[in-house]
């Protein structure tokens, strides 16, 4: 599946209040097919048989190039070699002023999506960080009775009420994961489309910045999905904690229906499994794997 079709997917799939803060790639790319490609990348380049980009990148002027066309061509066409050589050079400050320009103005538009991602993406931890604390605090609250099996029924209910609670709270914390991982290939991606379209190196530089950007830092987020789970472990039955962190493969959630309602996890649980696969797919060893892919899974938190 190409990456702008996987995204709108994810985007579907994902909490209706977090649609707007991915990625603007399909806004990105058609920003891009408004930049204007090198002359020496064209077709119509290529057709006159124009000045060869190696040539001149290598340090050979215009004029020069034009000299060894004299030389092959015995001088039949100096003027007109002479005159289109000079026009080609006073055309390059020009085309390259343009060029940085453009440049400035593709790099401001993803300045502006790396702000929403931090934004959100820190807004959201900051948020879980609270959440566990009031999830930890219910459960200790709990625990603290004697006898668990003695619960009246006001504390049976709370008791189901926190499972829900924190099965729901793990699976936004995948979402945020899924979130991190799509929006930093995203990047990669249309970066990727720019160099092949400028023939510029904007993708190295720019990424290397994005790695420490807080919305692809995860660790503060993986601490608390292990905390969330340690605390799953302590209220949970074994193999329904094993239902409830298992890999995507595996087709649906189990779970007592008197305890937890399907309605009321489907739709979370639906869109974790979606991003679970989708994490695992980014993440997968290839043979195309790069310095800018991100890990496999497993074997990093970020």
């Amino acid at each position: 599946m190409k990456f702008g079709k996987r995204l709108a997917s994810q985007m579907e799939e994902t909490l209706p209040e977090w649609r707007d803060k991915f990625l603007s790639y399909k806004q990105l790319k058609k920003r891009l097919k408004l930049i204007s490609a090198p002359d020496c990348f064209t077709q119509a380049a290529f057709e006159s048989g124009g000045t060869s980009p190696v040539r001149e990148e290598s340090g050979t002027s215009a004029v020069d190039v034009a000299v060894d066309e004299l030389k092959r061509s015995g001088g039949a066409a100096v003027a007109a070699i002479k005159s289109e050589a000079l026009e080609h050079a006073e055309e390059q400050p020009q085309q390259q002023q343009q060029q940085q320009q453009e440049e400035s103005e593709f790099t401001s538009l993803l300045e502006v999506e790396l702000d929403k991602f931090n934004t959100f993406f820190m807004e959201k931890e900051e948020e879980y960080v609270i959440r566990l604390q009031e999830l930890k605090d219910r459960i200790e609250k709990l625990k603290s009775k004697p006898d668990v099996t003695g619960l009246d029924l006001e504390q049976h209910e709370e008791l189901i009420q926190i499972r829900k609670d924190i099965v729901t709270f793990h699976g936004e914390m995948v979402l945020l994961f899924n979130y991190s991982s799509l929006n930093y290939t995203g990047l990669v991606k249309i970066l990727k489309k720019y160099d092949k379209r400028t023939g510029m190196s904007l993708r190295l530089p720019f990424i290397q910045g994005v790695l420490q950007q807080p919305f692809f830092t995860t660790e503060l987020l993986s601490k608390l999905v292990e905390e969330c789970e340690r605390n799953l472990q302590s209220i949970f039955p074994a193999d329904e904690l094993a239902a409830i962190t298992k890999a995507p493969e595996q087709p649906e959630l189990t779970t007592d229906a008197e305890e937890c309602d399907p309605e009321q996890v489907e739709g979370i649980y639906r869109s974790t499994m979606a991003a679970l696969q989708t994490i695992k797919d980014l993440r997968k060893g290839s043979s195309t794997y790069s310095a800018l892919s991100l890990p496999p899974l497993g074997n990093s938190d970020s």
